[in-house]
């Protein structure tokens, strides 16, 4: 997976790979010298150059590579691998003939390869020192040896060196493994405090989930990044939102079509799926309480076949402060819906109504639309209650506010006025058109049959801006006027207060 890059790569990062390359190129130069001019206009020629070459090319290849990619453990054993060949075949190429010491040296280099530690860099110096100690005590006393003084040093020379670039490389490698290291935790935490402060700075739970998938979509370069809600009772799934698209919201899905879904919903564990096509995929539960409330679907080409710890944490990290932060936004929501509902019929309440008539109103007179307002009442109700006891009462003023909710329109408004009263806000609805709503609404309550009970009727007044109201307050009073009218005129009838009335 590509770093966290919220910011240019550090200079840190840049120079520890540089150092190693460069001490690899050192590696080809003395390589060079010592084998290349030796081999010179012998027969060997071609192919000493051409290790020198290709141990070149290779270099250049890592050159080409980016940080993030150098010190992948693949890419670490190439190098490894890649290494010892050269050095081994520089050895084989300065050695004497007749003579099996470079296998030495090829032995202690492939224990440096896979064992680097500076203990054995020490030991691999003390052993070259202690055999050229002994060949010069040869050489001084003029005792016969076989060995090549000259050519053991060219050997030794090039084994000591080559020692102590894997030692090095393997310490600038880890320094940038940790350094970058670094450099991501602190992205991550970055990127954290920066989400965190945007989950809490909204309680619109809308905002606070398009906050979370666009920003993570931008840092990670990701194709794309939604939420999807599941509910955890029916199974039932929905893309709440999608960064690529705003304006997609709550879209049903089937949760067999996405397998990779489903299985880190049912595991409560974060899937990483690379290989998947077209995209890779990373699906991270949003768990707050012991509750599943949904997952962040991440799709992006550019995955690594690993997924790091740093950024396994900082997926869950975020998907629990998610998971809180859209809780709290629920939690506020349905405080808020609570303060404006019903508890009785689900419909607005009286306060809510007021505060959305003003907000019509001004809007009607904006724009010059007409603005009209049923207000209803209910017939004999409290005949009913007192025959049939007030439950029955209740479930009559349930009933009809199911009725009325489902003869509005869309555009239209119901809402709970008090008692056995219900007001429906008609926006750009003049007076003629309201008094066909009314009236389909009074036919629909009128036709209702209440168990036990029967059926009930409605009378409704209507009033219409600017016909005859101009303000909220004669809206309101204009189409209470009409009900009085309505009622006295012997109920289950629609009047207006302009010194007529229809009737049914």
């Amino acid at each position: 997976m590509p770093p966290l890059d919220l910011k240019p790569k550090s200079q840190l990062e840049i120079d520890h790979r540089k150092a190693v390359l460069s001490l690899r190129w050192l590696l080809v130069i003395l390589a060079a010298y010592l084998s290349v001019f030796s081999y010179a206009g012998k027969e060997g020629f071609l192919l000493v150059f051409s290790v020198a070459l290709a141990f070149s090319v290779s270099n250049v290849a890592l050159m080409l590579i980016s940080g993030q990619t150098f010190i992948r453990h693949r890419v670490q054993t190439a190098i490894a691998i890649i290494d010892f060949i050269f050095v081994s075949v520089t050895l084989f190429l300065l050695r004497s003939p007749a003579n099996y010491l470079y296998f030495a040296f090829i032995g202690v280099f492939a224990l440096a390869v896979v064992w680097r530690d500076l203990r054995l860099v020490l030991f691999s110096l003390f052993s070259v020192s202690l055999l050229f100690g002994v060949f010069s005590y040869f050489r001084l006393f003029k005792l016969q040896s076989d060995v090549n003084i000259e050519e053991f040093l060219t050997m030794a020379l090039f084994f000591v060196v080559s020692i102590f670039y894997i030692f090095l490389s393997e310490t600038l490698t880890y320094d940038l493994k940790l350094s970058n290291a670094m450099v991501e935790e602190n992205r991550i935490a970055e990127v954290m405090v920066e989400m965190t402060r945007v989950l809490s700075s909204s309680l619109n739970s809308e905002e606070v989930l398009y906050s979370i998938v666009s920003r993570l979509r931008q840092v990670l370069e990701a194709e794309e990044c939604s939420i999807v809600r599941i509910d955890p009772k029916t199974g039932a799934a929905k893309i709440t939102v999608r960064a690529s698209n705003p304006a997609e919201r709550n879209i049903d899905i089937k949760l067999e079509d996405y397998p990779e879904l489903k299985e880190a919903f049912e595991s409560r564990r974060l899937l990483f799926s690379p290989d998947a096509r077209p995209f890779g995929i990373i699906a991270i539960p949003m768990i707050a309480h012991e509750s599943v409330l949904g997952l962040i679907d991440l799709r992006s080409a550019k995955l690594s076949p690993m997924l790091t710890d740093a950024n396994a944490r900082f997926f869950e990290v975020m998907a629990s402060t998610a998971a809180n932060a859209l809780r709290n936004a629920q939690l506020f929501e349905e405080v808020e819906h609570r303060a404006r509902t019903d508890y009785l019929t689900g419909l607005p309440n009286h306060r809510f109504f007021q505060a959305t008539l003003t907000v019509e109103l001004g809007r009607a007179q904006r724009h010059k639309h007409a603005l009209s307002l049923l207000i209803i009442d209910l017939d004999f109700l409290k005949e009913v209650n007192d025959r049939f006891g007030h439950p029955s009462g209740d479930m009559v003023i349930r009933t009809v506010a199911d009725t009325i909710r489902t003869a509005c329109r869309e555009i239209d408004f119901a809402a709970r006025y008090g008692g056995e009263e219900f007001t429906v806000i008609l926006p750009e609805t003049p007076l003629a058109g309201a008094i066909q709503v009314a009236d389909r609404i009074r036919e629909r309550i009128a036709a209702e049959q209440l168990p036990g009970i029967g059926s009930i009727t409605a009378s409704i007044g209507v009033s219409n801006y600017p016909v005859n109201a101009l303000s909220k307050e004669d809206l309101i009073r204009v189409a209470d006027q009409a009900l009085y009218i309505a009622k006295n005129g012997g109920r289950d009838r629609v009047a207006y207060f302009n010194y007529q009335m229809i009737t049914k």
